[in-house]
């Protein structure tokens, strides 16, 4: 039996009903696993989805106004749409999380307690370290610090930011890949890596501190590395994950490579979550004109991580979960 996983609808006037329905429909997916359209009936239906192609779940927060920018009604109705989804993969009725992009903006907005994802499945689980693992083609990234202002970063990157990372990402691969004994490398914040504290001191007073007792815990983890130097050396197969200390750090690399097809897997919860690794793109949303190869490889990933599942109950058609709608 294929796993069932839940495709949230992101912003419901962003690219996100899009590129859902768009993945939904690939054969590479379809052949991969079951889909649950997750969010606002209307905005699904704009974007294409029709019963034939998966069972809908719609939370009951209305989309609002069909207009392509950050709206209180858009953030309830996606912020509902992931919260739904996390119940049911908690109550083990889908194998995982396939989550299209939101607005954190929209978000708070509508006056939710989380800026993103990452801390909304941190508090849902209870759990105490979590991470995000970047996938692109031959390239993996994880990162140290998320979505914080580049100015606070030298502030943010710490012993324990490093730890908690690497630790988080090697435990991903071992358990999710397959791959036994992970090779890291830790990349460095400074342009050359410091140059011996001639460009920056936080190279010798944190990150080469953190990798050695990292490295005395066990963790195969090189570095700090030039991080130009890092990325290179993983094009060349010397390196299974780089810890990216920002988020620009990993992500302009990764989109240079590979273009859009960028996944973002949530580690350290107990529940299973990819994305595309791209925004909601109002300026292009509602044309016909997005990319859904981030969100066929999210779900590519999230099947081959999930394996088997449990069917959801009355699989087909339109579904509705009395005691969903209005929670927050």
């Amino acid at each position: 039996m294929l796993p069932v996983l839940a495709f949230t609808s992101g912003d419901p006037w962003g690219l996100g009903p899009e590129v859902a329905v768009k993945a939904m429909r690939d054969p590479r997916v379809a052949r991969a696993c079951r889909p649950l359209a997750v969010g606002p009936r209307a905005a699904v239906l704009a974007a294409g989805w029709r019963p034939s192609l998966a069972p809908l779940l719609d939370p009951g927060h209305p989309a609002g106004p069909s207009v392509r920018r950050p709206t209180p009604a858009g953030g309830r109705a996606s912020y509902g749409a992931v919260r739904a989804s996390a119940a049911l993969a908690q109550r083990g009725l889908v194998g995982g999380m396939v989550t299209a992009p939101v607005s954190k903006e929209a978000w708070r907005l509508a006056g939710a307690p989380h800026l993103d994802h990452t801390q909304f499945l941190r508090d849902f689980t209870g759990s105490r370290r979590v991470a995000m693992v970047l996938v692109g083609g031959p390239f993996r990234a994880v990162l140290a610090t998320r979505h914080i202002p580049l100015k606070d970063v030298p502030r943010a990157v710490t012993g324990a930011a490093v730890a908690e990372a690497a630790e988080l990402g090697a435990q991903a691969l071992r358990e999710g890949l397959g791959l036994r004994r992970p090779r890291l490398a830790l990349c460095a914040l400074n342009p050359h890596g410091g140059e011996n504290g001639l460009l920056g001191a936080e190279e010798g007073r944190c990150l080469a501190p953190a990798a050695r007792a990292l490295r005395r815990k066990g963790l195969r983890l090189a570095g700090p590395i030039p991080a130009d130097a890092a990325w290179a050396a993983q094009a060349r197969g010397e390196y299974d994950l780089l810890v990216a200390l920002y988020h620009d750090q990993a992500l302009v690399p990764l989109k240079a490579a590979v273009g859009y097809g960028i996944v973002n897997w949530t580690v350290g919860t107990p529940l299973l979550r990819t994305s595309p690794g791209h925004g909601t793109a109002y300026d292009i949303a509602g044309r016909g004109r997005g990319d859904a190869e981030g969100t066929v490889q999210a779900a590519l990933l999230a099947a081959r991580l999930a394996g088997r599942s449990p069917a959801v109950p009355g699989f087909g058609g339109a579904m509705r979960m009395p005691g969903l709608a209005g929670r927050r």
